[in-house]
């Protein structure tokens, strides 16, 4: 009988102990995420305050041209080394039998410091229209002390007049 109580209280100890570790593993996990959790710096069209929603169709190809900027909550700016420009653009068309349907066309470019290629501004500029989608994400930039962080996302919807 003796025994048998030895060997239950063997099981009870072992039992508490790997609980017991099991729950600090699940502490070490959760610390490991929140460090790993990054604040995205905010990102603006041109050098406005507009970091998405609804934009008319002038204000949106003007801001274009001057490209993207960031800064942080204190008003630090900071330096865009690159992101992606999507563009959703809208349009009509017709199957082989007459029906019209409206689809969406994709552009995606990757671009190098903060602002768009030439090419792209005058093209984008030339055919967007009320009703086209802009995405800007994968925003990559330098705080003033060096640090590289990530940017936050931005859309736009071109309003029609």
């Amino acid at each position: 009988m003796k025994h048998i109580r030895k060997i239950a209280a063997i099981g009870l100890c072992a039992g508490i102990s790997l609980s017991v570790w099991a729950q600090t593993q699940k502490k070490t996990e959760e610390k490991k995420e929140a460090k790993l959790k990054v604040k995205a710096i905010p990102a603006y069209l041109g050098k406005s305050s507009l970091d998405g929603g609804d934009i008319e169709k002038q204000v949106f190809d003007s801001l274009l041209r001057q490209g993207i900027s960031s800064r942080d909550s204190a008003g630090r700016p900071y330096k865009v080394l690159g992101f992606a420009f999507s563009y959703g653009e809208r349009n009509l068309y017709e199957d082989s039998v007459g029906r019209l349907m409206m689809l969406t066309d994709y552009l995606t470019e990757y671009c190098y410091g903060d602002t768009l290629s030439t090419f792209l501004v005058n093209n984008i500029t030339d055919r967007s229209k009320g009703g086209d989608t802009v995405y800007i994400d994968q925003i990559t930039v330098l705080s003033p002390e060096g640090k590289g962080a990530l940017g936050k996302s931005m859309r736009f919807i071109l309003k029609k007049h």
